[in-house]
């Protein structure tokens, strides 16, 4: 095998496989990325066997073949290889396995692994390609995925729930603490189609996936898996099993009190507030509604911060504790400039959504000393 490169190409390929690197495995293989130019084209590929990355890197190819390499140290190398221009980066293979890498007057040599040892993504079935632009999927995966569980005790709440519908398309997240949803309208309906699909494979998509608007995704749902197709790139995931919860029951449009806000003045009034529970993440923020106005109130050992923000109230005069940090990573995720606040009784969550439903956050409060507040 021998090929060449730009070094700027083959370092772009190198890190968006690199996310499907296994680092801690007891298959040696799943630690390299393989090297594959016996189609026609150059494909990278990284493998976790959970979920697994392709990409097709340009590049010339003067001999066919393919080859593993331990993914740590080839993307050492090669970042640190010249900078220059025009495919003068080339890697190319002996017959004893090894392979020479090399670009102006650095060469490295280092082992190769037998690429028939690499596994194969997983085949999926391309029956119904759902498109949506990488933009909106993109934001749709950072707006949620905040409100993922660490997946110790429950798989299902270390996943995001994606729901097709006609042309409505959603995602769900929850932690037993709060429910994050975000829905947007497709340009085309489809059959109905559900998955929990882990975080950790959404949080790497949504780094290596770049595009805008007008850069269009296809996702295919098949069994087990679901495959993520865009530009030259694809990712294959395993997909959790089982159920997921019935959300639809936990949410609530009936209410007692409801506030309209400055969402940045609120912000920041949380952030500073922040400052007084760095040492307790559990130190509740009490909120007082009454009169139009909405006051701020935390207490901890490090002193106490008040502020008072004014405010658009519907309904009933209310006193209600939540975590701040509950707050600020949903709010930070709207885009709106006021936003609605939605409550019922104290021991109730808030519901933070907007008229349309495009977005719904619910939080579920917390309990505090009622003492504390005057």
């Amino acid at each position: 095998m021998k090929l060449f490169f730009q070094k700027n190409d083959l370092v772009s390929a190198i890190q968006i496989v690199g996310r499907a690197v296994a680092s801690k495995t007891t298959m040696s293989i799943m630690e390299c990325i393989l090297i594959d130019a016996t189609e026609g084209q150059i494909s990278l590929t990284g493998n976790k066997s959970e979920f697994g990355i392709e990409t097709i890197c340009p590049g010339v190819i003067e001999e066919a073949g393919k080859i593993a390499l331990e993914a740590k140290l080839f993307t050492e190398i090669v970042k640190r290889l010249p900078q220059t221009e025009g495919n003068n980066l080339c890697i190319e293979t002996e017959e004893n396995g090894n392979c020479i890498i090399r670009c102006e007057k650095s060469v490295f040599k280092i082992m190769g692994r037998n690429a028939e040892e690499f596994p194969s993504l997983p085949s999926v079935e391309k029956q119904e390609a759902i498109t949506v632009s990488q933009f909106s999927l993109r934001n749709m995966i950072n707006q949620t995925i905040f409100s993922t569980a660490n997946g110790e005790n429950n798989k299902k709440m270390a996943g995001e729930y994606f729901e097709i519908k006609d042309n409505l398309f959603s995602i769900t997240s929850l932690d037993g603490h709060r429910i994050s949803i975000r829905k947007t309208f497709l340009k085309d309906s489809y059959s109905e189609q559900s998955a929990i699909v882990p975080k950790e494979v959404l949080s790497d998509l949504s780094k290596i996936m770049t595009g805008g608007l007008e850069d269009m995704v296809e996702m295919y749902f098949s069994g087990q898996y679901l495959l993520f197709h865009y530009e030259n790139t694809t990712v294959v995931t395993q997909l959790v099993d089982g159920e997921y919860f019935h959300v639809k029951q936990m949410l609530s449009t009936d209410y007692e009190t409801k506030i309209m806000v400055n969402r940045k003045q609120l912000l920041e009034d949380i952030d500073r507030a922040r400052i007084m529970a760095r040492d307790n993440d559990k130190q509740p923020l009490i909120l007082k509604i009454a009169d139009d106005s909405l006051s701020l109130k935390i207490i901890s050992d490090l002193g106490r911060m008040d502020a008072e923000i004014p405010v658009k109230q519907e309904g009933k005069d209310l006193l209600i504790g939540f975590n701040p940090n509950f707050l600020m990573d949903a709010l930070q995720n709207i885009e709106e400039e006021e936003v609605s606040l939605y409550f019922t009784i104290p021991r109730s969550p808030v519901f933070i959504r907007d008229k349309e439903e495009n977005y719904i956050y619910m939080i579920l409060p917390v309990n505090f000393n009622a003492d504390q507040v005057e």
